[in-house]
């Protein structure tokens, strides 16, 4: 029998991040077991669903069925997790105590501060100082391996974007870029990068927390090689919501990212006609018949960002 306390965690639905930090900080030692935790359920039930995978459809099997389904095995992995579980979340625990153990200071060490060491840049995308206007930058084509490569930034942040106007900035060469080589307008793409990843701020992550560099929500499917985050996402079964683990790929780079997608739109049959299609709010709609997302409202909340003044003047 399912209580109101079994609903109120229903099926992984894991704490918000914010409330996992402030956990870690209150407690380091209890914040670490209940990630473990989360960690050990979302294992479960991969496991389970790879398991019913293989015993083949039933005759009553349909869409409801195997969401139903699904729901009821990512219940069963959390009360598992919840109680004594299988062990993994233990040997998580200890093994994440044990390093960090071995980066404590010794009591006789000093108080002085240590110093923060510098972090290298990485590969992403920016327009020199903030709040410069952005400039299209030309493209670079690869001949021998028929793709397009992205030229260098001029500078790279060392953290992800805090505001959508950031966002923009950061992002909206590669748009430019990428764009030219689809034919469409780059304010399409910013849209859509801004809605899958909530400007930055929802950003699909790995099992150790580091980004997976995917800002159009590309799911991973069996032809991917690459690594793959395995996330709690909303999908949309006969227009109404539904939360599910969904594969997601993900890339050493954002640059990487920008490419994989405009690799999938040319060379995907399903996104043919969207080639050349100039008029953003038609690109939009075109996105949405094709099927990229199970969102009804997909194409009229990307229009309804393209409208913003961020994207609107963007140029």
């Amino acid at each position: 029998m399912i209580t109101a306390h079994d609903t109120a965690s229903f099926a992984l639905n894991n704490k918000p991040i914010g409330d996992l930090k402030l956990a870690l900080k209150q407690d380091s030692t209890q914040g670490v077991r209940t990630v473990a935790k989360q960690f050990e359920a979302m294992f479960l039930s991969i496991m389970l669903r790879g398991m019913r995978s293989g015993g083949g459809n039933s005759l009553l099997d349909n869409s409801e069925t195997r969401l139903y389904t699904e729901q009821l095995d990512q219940q069963f992995a959390q009360k598992i997790a919840e109680g004594r579980g299988m062990g993994l979340a233990d040997a998580l625990v200890k093994q994440i105590t044990r390093s960090q153990a071995h980066v404590m200071p010794s009591p006789d060490a000093s108080a002085q501060p240590l110093p923060l060491k510098k972090e290298e840049p990485t590969k992403a995308f920016t327009q020199g100082l903030p709040g410069a206007a952005p400039t299209p930058l030309p493209l670079q084509r690869n001949e021998n391996a028929g793709a397009f490569t992205l030229p260098a930034p001029r500078s790279t942040p060392s953290t992800a974007p805090a505001t959508p106007k950031e966002f923009v900035s950061q992002f909206w060469p590669a748009a430019v870029a990428a764009g030219r080589e689809l034919g469409v307008a780059p304010q399409g793409l910013m849209a859509q990068a801004a809605l899958e990843s909530g400007w930055g701020k929802r950003d699909i992550k790995l099992a150790d927390g580091s980004t997976s560099h995917n800002l159009f929500g590309i799911k991973a499917n069996k032809s991917w090689q690459g690594q793959v985050a395995e996330v709690m996402t909303t999908e949309y079964v006969k227009g109404e919501p539904a939360k599910r683990v969904e594969r997601f790929r993900a890339y050493d780079s954002y640059e990487a990212g920008f490419q994989d997608y405009v690799s999938m739109m040319k060379n995907s049959p399903r996104y043919s006609k969207l080639l050349n299609v100039a008029d953003a709010n038609h690109y939009a709609q075109g996105l949405q018949q094709a099927g990229y997302a199970t969102d009804p409202r997909y194409a009229a909340k990307l229009s309804s960002l393209m409208q913003g003044n961020l994207l609107r003047t963007a140029a």
